[in-house]
């Protein structure tokens, strides 16, 4: 016989309209009291995690909490109510494909460059500019998250 151990998820939400990077802070506020290693976090309290996109996904995990002058360690992952790890994002593959297809023309334009004249040489190097300012706006693909966006939080310490 099998027995389920489901886990208790924390209801939040998203604090404020958010553009969130990769690697940036997402503010949730519980909706309700967290007790984490004997220590009450109120309910309203807000809490920050760091942002991972991957795979039309926006993860956030929560590291540490703030209560007033007490930094309190946590293992918290964000949920969405589809019962899997972070946010929907559709539009972070989308904006990938997007950068990937420009950075992809501009290294094709490479090719046309067999010319060691001066002038090719300036035009490689712009390439290589270009190439570069593709790679960037790639790596900054905004993630926008509502205010009151609801989420669950697991505490990944008790499982």
């Amino acid at each position: 016989m099998v027995t389920e151990n489901p886990f208790k998820a924390l209801p939040a939400v998203v604090d404020g309209n958010q553009k969130i990077l990769q690697g940036g802070a997402v503010k949730l506020r519980l909706n309700d009291s967290l007790v984490i290693k004997g220590i009450v976090i109120p309910k309203g309290s807000t809490v920050y995690g760091t942002a991972t996109v991957t795979n039309q996904r926006l993860l956030v995990d929560i590291k540490n909490i703030r209560l007033d002058n007490a930094i309190i360690p946590v293992g918290l992952t964000v949920y969405d109510h589809d019962g899997m790890p972070g946010v929907p994002a559709p539009e972070a593959e989308l904006a990938g494909a997007a950068g990937d297809g420009a950075n992809n023309a501009v290294e094709s334009m490479q090719l046309l460059t067999m010319d060691e004249s001066l002038g090719a040489q300036a035009a490689a190097g712009g390439i290589e500019a270009a190439k570069g300012l593709f790679s960037k706006k790639i790596k900054r693909i905004k993630v926008h998250l509502k205010n009151g966006y609801p989420v669950l939080l697991r505490n990944n310490q008790i499982h």
